[in-house]
């Protein structure tokens, strides 16, 4: 897909299904392992913990449980950061508790292949909009990408209600890798939400709250998305569904604040 074709998607749709080579099996694998990370003692599960972005809260790397009752997102998962800067920090942890380490190989070539097909993407949007690769891949030395690859648990809510509030992700870009049933819905804005399918080989590729300091142009306008419960048959599950998602950041660059990346669900969820 050429650089004027990425735009057309944007502009009609406000995503881009991209190819993504790594298979079901691999996803599932990684999935289970996951799960089994879990089901580790809360002091395990969550010693993995720094950021590769100081400057901003989509750099923190590691698990994280939300609560409903004490959140403003008022959602329920459980979900963990990953990046492959944590064989650098943690080797011996890893090397002491096999289903971190588990979980971490597993994912090492779902995050790569995220990265593949980034760096892809805005090598193609930079015949637009030069320098948009650099932005984002023109690391220092020693210094990690800023890509996390979330692994997400959600928990069971009624159905029909919201897994995830309706917002804006608050880096670049995003890649929906792979999700356990459909739910995602993307548009510009409340009135426009459709949901996506989501097919093996393939990831689902928008814009995010700042992508204008990556892609320099007013024309775009990032993904507004939720995930909303359609199966009513996972009632009592334990689980209600999983998914994987990687966020995207340009280097040295700041988030907006949640008054933005929120800013219609912060207002109101009757629409």
């Amino acid at each position: 897909m050429n650089a004027e074709e990425i735009i057309a998607h944007l502009k009609r749709q406000y995503y881009v299904i991209i190819p993504f080579a790594i298979s079901r099996l691999e996803v599932d694998a990684a999935i289970q392992a996951f799960f089994k990370f879990l089901n580790e003692p809360e002091d395990i599960k969550k010693h993995i913990d720094f950021t590769i972005a100081p400057q901003h809260r989509r750099g923190d790397v590691g698990y994280k449980h939300r609560n409903p009752e004490d959140h403003i997102y008022n959602d329920s998962k459980d979900f963990f950061h990953y990046n492959p800067e944590v064989f650098n920090r943690y080797p011996e942890f890893l090397d002491n508790n096999p289903a971190v380490m588990n979980f971490m190989l597993k994912a090492k070539p779902i995050w790569e292949e995220v990265y593949i097909s980034i760096s892809r993407m805005l090598q193609q949007l930079d015949t637009l909009f030069p320098g948009t690769h650099e932005k984002v891949f023109g690391l220092k030395k020693g210094e990690p990408l800023h890509i996390l690859l979330r692994f997400l648990k959600y928990d069971w809510r009624q159905s029909t209600k919201y897994l995830a509030k309706p917002h804006f992700d608050a880096g670049s870009f995003t890649l929906a890798v792979a999700e356990s049933c459909p739910g995602l819905r993307i548009g510009s804005c409340p009135e426009n939400l459709q949901l996506v399918n989501h097919k093996e080989g393939n990831a689902i590729f928008m814009l995010a709250s700042n992508y204008q300091k990556v892609i320099a142009t007013n024309d775009l306008l990032p993904g507004w998305h939720d995930v909303i419960q359609l199966d009513e048959t996972l009632v009592g599950k334990p689980f209600a569904r999983w998914a994987m998602v990687a966020f995207i950041d340009a280097l040295g660059v700041d988030a907006l604040t949640r008054n933005e990346t929120h800013r219609w669900s912060l207002e109101s969820m009757d629409y």
